[in-house]
C-alpha cells in the first residue's frame, strides 16, 4: 500500500512538473514584450451608419466639460434619457462627440429615443486638457431634419484615457 501511494505521489509530482514546464513555454515572454500602449480599436462599418457622422442637432442641455491630464484615446460613457423627432418622419442616430468630433463607435439608432448609456472610443488620440462631451443627433432619411428634442434625465459621464 505504501509503495502504491508513493508511486502515485511521484507520478503526480512528475505530471505537475510537466504542466508547469508546458505552461512556462506557452506563456514565456520574449525580448519583444508588447508595450502597454499597444492596442487597437476595431469598429465595424455598421449597417446604414453614415461615415462621417454629421450632427444636424446637438442637445446642448447634456453638454459636460471634463479635463484630462494625459493624451490618449478616450473611452467615453454617458447615461441619458433623450428623444428627438425628425421631419419628415425617420429614425434618429444619437452619438457622443468630443470637442464636436463625433465618436462613430457610439452611434445608436432609435425611432423613439434613447434611455441608457452611449459608449464609444475616440478614433484619434486626444491631447490632455479641457474637453466638451456632447450628444449629436442625425436623421436617418436624407433630407429629413431634427425638429425637436426632449431631455428627461442627464446621468453621469465617465472617461477612461487609453494609452
Amino acid at each position: 500500500m505504501k509503495t502504491f501511494v508513493a508511486k502515485l505521489l511521484m507520478e503526480a509530482g512528475v505530471a505537475a512538473l510537466l504542466v508547469m514546464a508546458v505552461a512556462g513555454a506557452v506563456f514565456a515572454q520574449s525580448d519583444t514584450k508588447a508595450s502597454k500602449k499597444d492596442f487597437e480599436v476595431i469598429e465595424s462599418a455598421g449597417l446604414n451608419v453614415p461615415d462621417p457622422l454629421t450632427p444636424q442637432n446637438v442637445e446642448s442641455f447634456v453638454d459636460e466639460n471634463i479635463v484630462t491630464t494625459h493624451a490618449g484615446r478616450l473611452l467615453v460613457t454617458k447615461s441619458i434619457d433623450l428623444s428627438a423627432i425628425c421631419t419628415p418622419t425617420s429614425g434618429v442616430l444619437y452619438y457622443l462627440m468630443v470637442d464636436d468630433v463625433p465618436i462613430r463607435s457610439s452611434a445608436v439608432f432609435s425611432r423613439t429615443g434613447v434611455t441608457g448609456q452611449l459608449t464609444g472610443v475616440s478614433a484619434d488620440v486626444v491631447a490632455p486638457g479641457p474637453h466638451r462631451i456632447r450628444i449629436g443627433q442625425q436623421c436617418t432619411v436624407p433630407g429629413a431634419t431634427v425638429s425637436g428634442g426632449t431631455v428627461t434625465l442627464v446621468g453621469i459621464t465617465s472617461i477612461i484615457v487609453l494609452p
